[in-house]
């Protein structure tokens, strides 16, 4: 599905689609992307338009759908946020407080993290689970062989156009090429911080750029 660009400062009409899915579907929303509404306050679902504060759990039912495969059909990576900007930052502002001022909430987030690293919540998680209906790994649908197709093709556009950024980034600099300027800072010794400083890319992906040229 193409992306329907917006105009800057244009509010939304409510409920009227931007575009449609492969198989027809109307959306409310960009694919790939979520929409902040009302200086943030709520973001558009995609399956309806509505302007909500969060795409809770209960109303991604209302579609027959999971938050899990909610994010899949409308091409969201699988860590984004559902969550309007404001409420997220009010969230946050008041973890840090309690983080800061509660010793039980220190003490219980570090349990929390020895039992994920154990793989004890993992367990727990599966055993509380129907019979078959959990995934292996739980993460199959989110890998790059278990997702759709749409998702997969639109991962791999997303990451063309990030190359031909970096790309450009590189020719600024005075290079014919992304894989001249990387072999240069390879031979220099680079560090991350500064490919990721020149191209403007994030510092894992600048780690696996000067890693090889299969980036």
């Amino acid at each position: 599905m193409s992306q329907p660009s917006l105009s800057a400062g244009r509010e939304r009409e409510p409920h009227v689609p931007v575009g449609r899915l492969d198989d027809g579907t109307w959306v409310h929303a960009p694919y790939g992307a979520m929409l902040p509404v009302e200086a943030g306050r709520r973001v558009v679902c995609h399956a309806c338009g509505d302007a909500l504060s969060a795409i809770s759990a209960q109303h991604a039912r209302r579609h027959g759908l999971t938050l899990e495969g909610y994010r899949e059909r409308f091409g969201l990576n699988r860590k984004q946020s559902l969550t309007a900007p404001e409420l997220a930052d009010k969230r946050r502002v008041e973890g840090r407080r309690r983080w800061a001022h509660n010793n039980g909430v220190r003490d219980g987030l570090a349990v929390g993290q020895l039992m994920a690293k154990s793989g004890v919540l993992y367990e727990l998680g599966a055993a509380a689970q129907p019979a078959g209906a959990r995934r292996p790994q739980g993460r199959a649908a989110a890998s790059r062989d278990g997702a759709s197709a749409a998702l997969r093709a639109d991962r791999e556009h997303r990451t063309q156009q990030a190359r031909a950024r970096w790309a450009e980034q590189a020719r600024a600099l005075g290079f014919t090429d992304l894989e001249e300027y990387l072999t240069q800072r390879r031979t220099e010794g680079a560090t991350a911080h500064r490919v990721r400083s020149e191209l403007g890319c994030g510092g894992r992906t600048a780690e696996r750029l000067l890693a090889g040229p299969a980036g």
